[in-house]
């Protein structure tokens, strides 16, 4: 059995659909890969920055923290003589007074020289306790100062001990203080709280010494380290769990202590719904490249087979024109023919006024010259008709004057009075007072008037309403002649200028030339025309001239 050809169009069609959403789609997915790719590093880079300060910030608060704290120890061991600080109230007393500063001192001891415990003032029962084989009692005899790691000691408990030395009698006796570290702790991680990192501190054992989060616990060993010494904020990102994370560091306390900020960086998820926006702009584009890839092939395809369609209208076009010089040619040799009987008539007419001129006497006198004047002025309408017939043909200049449009409007319904009272149709004026005068061609401008209203009296048939009005507006004056007739189809209104085209019943009948000509009368007088339609309520079209032709 013979295979059936595949349609060419059809074929064409669908490489056409290709080749579009190849070029829709490949720039819409490269601008969305550059976007997340700017996105991510610009969210990094963010922040690194935010970090990076935020390090810094909580750096210099908890030195100023605990040089704060060791400075008030200090000023107790050198302020106060230890027959006072052996004292077990006056040693309350000073807790108090410490602890109601900040909260930073959970406990305060005298040591004697010989490392046990002379008085104590705090939660615990350490008095009598012997320090003398705890490292940091050597070390503080020494230095004259002393910050502990967190250590459990005698409580069997994390917590971390400042201690200073007094020399007195020969001796060397420690006050020694207890930290709080849930108060370091809390004051460590509050730089996180915002940005959602884990700021801790470590020792140089990478254990914890204060706590992330209320689960977590000290003394446990960390997973970021060993740390290099280092100077300032050092940042690195580095693979955690799965995820990306930014690490920052900056030692304190002479090198003993490192604090660290960890802060996990958004996965492509996130980046991608961060911006919903243009999320919903890249959905929209893969959503509308194809539609958009199909209609265009498919309307250029509909171009394609229309060629034939076209050479017609071409074919037509080319005939209309010819007919419209037909038409030329025509109005030429009917104005010529009308002008010869004009002028007899302006002739004869002439002769009669003299003849008047001579019988002063003759009865009826003035009526006959009131006649023969009328006469005379229609012979003249009719002079400047043929004018514009000659001018439609040769396209001949206008001849301007001073214009009152409302005037010219009044004296065009006047013309057409007989069978406006033969059809009952109402005139309604709406003529704005102190209209400008305008320079134009008057002959032109009654001719559009007079093909709009017998254009609303052919639409209404008997009865309805003719609605004229005169308005000044920018640049010169605008004209409305608007009928209550059954309206025009909007399909059917955007062809009413077309010359040969008519909306009235029967209409082989008619030319359909008379808004083809307004049309053209009013771009010879600078001007423009309109129209506006509803089905049921009527036709209103808007004639707009200008001050000066």
């Amino acid at each position: 059995m013979a295979r059936t050809a595949e349609n060419p169009y059809r074929r064409l069609r669908r490489q056409m659909f290709l080749v579009l959403l190849a070029f829709g789609l490949v720039p819409l997915l490269a601008m969305g890969a550059a976007g997340l790719v700017a996105n991510r590093a610009a969210t990094e880079s963010r922040a690194m920055q935010v970090l990076e300060a935020m390090v810094k910030n909580r750096r210099a608060t908890v030195e100023l923290f605990l040089e704060e704290t060791m400075q008030k120890l200090e000023l107790v061991a050198s302020a106060w003589p230890v027959a006072q600080l052996a004292d077990q109230t006056t040693l309350e007393t000073l807790l108090r007074q410490m602890r109601s500063r900040d909260g930073a001192i959970v406990d305060l001891g005298l040591i004697g020289d010989d490392g046990r415990h002379l008085a104590y003032a705090g939660p615990y029962d350490l008095r009598g306790h012997d320090y003398s084989d705890q490292p940091w009692f050597q070390q503080v005899r020494v230095r004259g100062r002393y910050e502990s790691d967190v250590f459990l000691g005698f409580r069997r408990f994390p917590h971390m001990v400042m201690a200073a030395t007094r020399a007195e009698g020969g001796k060397t006796y420690v006050v020694r203080a207890t930290i709080d570290t849930d108060l370091l702790s809390a004051l460590v991680r509050e730089g996180g709280l915002e940005s959602g990192a884990d700021v801790f501190i470590l020792n140089r054992q990478w254990e914890y010494q204060t706590r992330y989060s209320d689960e977590h616990r000290l003394m446990e060993k960390a997973d970021c380290g060993p740390i290099p010494v280092h100077s300032g904020v050092r940042i690195v990102q580095r693979q955690h769990g799965g995820r990306r994370e930014l690490l920052a560091t900056a030692w304190l306390r002479g090198e003993r202590w490192v604090l660290v900020a960890r802060q996990p960086l958004p996965g492509p998820a996130t980046l991608v719904g961060a911006h919903p926006a243009v999320v919903g702009v890249l959905a929209a584009g893969l959503l509308a490249v194809p539609l958009l890839s199909h209609l265009i092939a498919r309307h250029r395809l509909r171009q394609i087979r229309a060629l034939e369609a076209e050479r017609a209208a071409l074919f037509e076009s080319v005939a209309q024109n010819q007919k419209m010089a037909a038409i030329g040619r025509l109005a030429a040799g009917i104005a010529h023919e009308i002008n010869n009987p004009l002028a007899v008539i302006q002739a004869q007419a002439g002769v009669l006024l003299d003849l008047l001129e001579d019988c002063p006497d003759l009865p009826g006198r003035e009526e006959f010259a009131t006649r023969l004047a009328k006469i005379e002025a229609q012979v003249e309408r009719g002079r400047k008709v043929t004018h514009r017939l000659l001018g439609f043909s040769r396209r001949v200049g206008p001849e301007t004057e001073p214009v009152d449009v409302a005037a010219a409007l009044d004296e065009t319904v006047s013309f057409l009075e007989k069978e406006i009272e033969a059809l009952r149709v109402r005139v309604v004026r709406e003529y704005e007072p102190d209209v400008p005068i305008i320079r134009s061609s008057l002959s032109q401008i009654q001719q559009v008037f007079l093909n709009l209203i017998n254009n609303a009296l052919d639409a209404m048939g008997e009865g309805g309403e003719v609605r004229l009005g005169v308005r000044a507006v920018e640049g010169g004056v605008l004209v409305t002649v608007g009928d209550t007739g059954p309206g025009i189809p909007a399909k059917e209104l955007a062809r009413i200028f077309e010359p040969f085209y008519s909306t009235k019943a029967g209409g082989g009948q008619h030319a359909g030339l008379g808004l083809a000509v307004c049309q053209e009368i009013m771009r010879g007088l600078g001007g423009r025309i309109s129209v506006a339609s509803e089905l049921g309520k009527g036709t209103t079209f808007s004639l707009w001239f200008p001050r000066e032709l």
